[in-house]
């Protein structure tokens, strides 16, 4: 009989933003000593948003006998801001930066110049074998609760992708565990898609399942922590600016965001986990300052007991199977999404590509003809200005427009058909496993009868959903 052991996983976002998170470089050195400590036996950690190399050279330097393995990823601009640490040694990674990613006009949210993407280790344990882990920081939100959200649909496409991959990273008889920052409520379609398209169990919702009958109310922030596993904008970190409601609740204790996912088979059990990295502490900052947080997020971690693991064919579900179960343990069918599901994924996936689109096309149709126009305008009165004062004030605005025109000629048509290829193609794939689970549950003389005309009638009569959509 294989040996079980146990594997402690955390994840944290440490908040490093070069310029603008807050006693930066103390907190990521706090940050450090903390994970050096031995008595915390963490086995594997997975960290975002260390943005600037040298604070992951000041970690690695002060885990180094705690983590002997660690890597850190570049992407984009600025890079990922993605960090494993392990025990165990590292054979193989990798980085796959997501094809929607963001918008370059909007600097000030700075998403797309990090290259947002999600990477992957291979960890060799000493007594089990391999184990995938998985960590990414999934698009941010920036719109008020309550507006549309921007970013959905390039979310959710983020989602999509990913699930992809860990789906089938899920069949090649290894463990698998996918940590980090998603930016998203545990409700949200991007939840939905790691758990039913990438076939992983949300850690924290299989040992602390939400408490729906009834909704608990006027919960304080320190149940929002204990029973909903909230992690950010809650009014116990030193940190917040504000504090969200949560998307259950609908009190303001904040909302959880970082998840540690996993494959649940008969050889990974997940035994325990908490909301971790609570500690304020001394020494960040100023002296006189008091005490605070390591970072705007608390942490997840969870412990998991594991065997040696086997590859199980039932993870491939034959068509006449939901739920495959054994030794307690439910192993969902690759294709769990249902078909309501799918067809909000698409409805979402379409309007956002519709204005992508039309964002596109008003780029290159208005703006750069618009700002041709007035360079050569300027151009040409450019030789006729007196006194020449006015004329180099001239020059200046001509060079602006001249420039003006080719960077929104690049944001429309390189940026734009990027953009619109990306959601086309992501539209496709998500349709392909539409139809097949309309051939499969309603039979192919349903699927027959309806084109693909017909069926954008049922996107619109579920459009009324969105409402219920979460960042």
């Amino acid at each position: 009989m294989a040996t079980e052991t146990q594997l402690s996983v955390l994840t944290l976002n440490c908040w490093g933003l070069k310029f603008i998170a807050k006693d930066r470089q103390d907190r990521l050195t706090a940050i450090g000593r903390y994970l050096a400590d031995p008595a915390r036996s963490y086995d594997i950690v997975g960290l975002q948003e260390v943005w600037v190399y040298d604070d992951y050279l000041r970690i690695k330097d002060l885990v180094r006998d705690t983590f002997p393995y660690t890597k850190h990823w570049y992407s984009g601009v600025l890079g990922s801001g993605l960090v494993i640490l392990s025990r165990f040694p590292i054979v193989n990674t990798t980085m796959r930066r997501f094809a929607l990613n963001g918008d370059p006009f909007k600097f000030y949210h700075g998403d797309w110049f990090v290259g947002k993407c999600f990477v992957s280790a291979i960890v060799m344990h000493p007594t089990c074998g391999e184990i995938e882990v998985f960590n990414t920081h999934l698009h941010a939100g920036y719109d008020k609760v309550g507006t549309p959200d921007s970013y959905l649909g390039c979310r959710v496409g983020e989602a999509w992708e990913m699930g992809s991959v860990v789906k089938a990273a899920t069949t090649q008889g290894r463990h698998v565990i996918s940590l980090g920052d998603y930016n998203s409520a545990p409700n949200s379609l991007v939840v939905q898609l790691l758990t039913k398209r990438g076939g992983l169990t949300d850690s924290w919702n299989k040992i602390h399942p939400e408490p729906r009958n009834p909704i608990p109310k006027g919960l304080t922030p320190e149940e929002g922590v204990s029973i909903m596993g909230v992690t950010c904008d809650t009014p116990l970190n030193t940190w917040s600016k504000h504090t969200w409601l949560n998307y259950l609740t609908n009190d303001p204790i904040g909302e959880r965001l970082d998840y540690i996912f996993y494959k649940e088979t008969p050889e990974m059990i997940c035994n325990s986990v908490e909301v971790a990295v609570r500690e304020q502490v001394s020494g960040i900052g100023a002296s006189n300052s008091g005490v605070k947080n390591y970072s705007d997020h608390f942490g997840v971690h969870a412990k998991f007991s594991i065997k040696p693991a086997v590859y199980h064919f039932q993870d491939r579900v034959l068509p006449d199977a939901s739920v495959y179960a054994q030794d307690n343990v439910t192993t969902l069918p690759s294709d769990a999404l249902t078909i309501d599901t799918l067809e909000e994924i698409l409805l979402i996936l379409k309007q956002h590509s519709n204005k992508a689109k039309a964002r596109s096309k008003l780029e290159l149709t208005v703006i750069v003809p618009l700002a041709l126009i007035v360079t050569f305008g300027l151009i040409i009165a450019f030789f006729w200005i007196q006194p020449r004062w006015v004329a180099f004030i001239m020059a200046l605005i001509l060079s602006a427009f001249s420039s003006g025109w080719i960077v929104h000629f690049l944001y429309g048509f390189l940026y734009g058909g990027e953009t619109a290829s990306s959601f086309t193609n992501t539209i496709q794939e998500v349709q392909t496993v539409l139809d097949y689970k309309l051939l499969t549950e309603h039979g192919s003389n349903s699927v027959n009868g309806m084109s693909r005309g017909s069926s954008n009638t049922r996107y619109n009569a579920h459009s009324h959903r969105q409402s219920l959509l979460q960042k």
